[in-house]
């Protein structure tokens, strides 16, 4: 009877580790002195006065808006993330800490998309009196019901499927649930800041330790894991030949047993 247990022992942990990466990262900034993507090659671009540090990346919240950010520090990218070109059949995940040290009303995080209603991806810190909220559905925003503390920094995640159902964590606590937005396939490219809006409204005020794009959604314990972990590690993935060798280690106990 051993050998069989053995066979579903190897089925079982290739099934999930084979789940655990429903969720797989594609873009990652750790703003260690500089904007590089590590994982997805895709460089940030400083604009507006925008600066990075030993550990983050620092906007002034001056400025206002618009095309490419407007006139707010905010950081670009050297080529197009495309939320909704590239994630509108899988779904997207981002994934940041940040610090808000006093963002004006309005003011962005980061936004993906175009001022339009339905075509838009954004993270407002302060919603009109609102509080704190994802801009998906132009006057209808995803609320948390209240504002972040201001000077603390937070861990915020934002996954949005592909048919627009939107959940919301910060630090660790869900603060949107299965909340129906539009198609996420809607949001284009026309602008893609981190710091910025693209309405005429002040950008980000404080500082992004790390920011994360995954492809698909997270899930609440991949959420809590990653806390725990913090802004400078990582999950290990199981590579295709990390599963054949564990698969094959267990084939061969098998045989041995036999």
């Amino acid at each position: 009877m051993k050998p069989a247990l053995l066979t579903t022992i190897s089925a079982g942990l290739l099934f999930t580790a084979a789940a655990a990466s429903a969720a797989t990262l594609s873009h990652r900034y750790s703003f260690n002195e500089d904007t590089t993507d590590s994982v997805g090659g895709n460089t940030g671009i400083l604009r507006n006065g925008a600066t990075v540090t030993a550990t983050s990346l620092s906007v002034s919240g001056s400025g206002s808006g618009g095309a490419n950010g407007g006139t707010s520090p905010n950081m670009g990218f050297s080529s197009a993330i495309g939320i909704g070109a590239n994630y509108g059949s899988t779904g997207v995940t981002v994934e940041t800490w940040y610090t808000d040290a006093g963002t004006g009303t309005w003011g962005k995080l980061f936004t993906f998309g175009t001022s339009v209603g339905g075509q838009e991806f954004a993270f407002t810190n302060e919603w009109g009196g609102n509080g704190s909220a994802v801009d998906r559905n132009g006057t209808t925003g995803s609320l948390f019901g209240f504002r972040a503390a201001v000077g603390t920094e937070h861990h915020l995640v934002i996954s949005v499927a592909a048919a627009g159902n939107l959940n919301a964590w910060l630090d660790g606590t869900q603060v949107v649930t299965n909340d129906p937005t539009n198609p996420l396939s809607n949001v284009g490219t026309q602008v893609e800041a981190i710091g910025a809006t693209a309405w005429g409204d002040p950008g980000h005020f404080g500082e992004v330790n790390e920011f994360r794009i995954w492809s698909g959604e997270l899930t609440g314990a991949e959420v809590a894991q990653n806390r725990a972990l913090g802004p400078n590690s990582l999950v290990p993935e199981p590579t295709g030949a990390a599963l054949l060798g564990l698969g094959t280690l267990l084939t061969l106990r098998r045989r041995r047993r036999a």
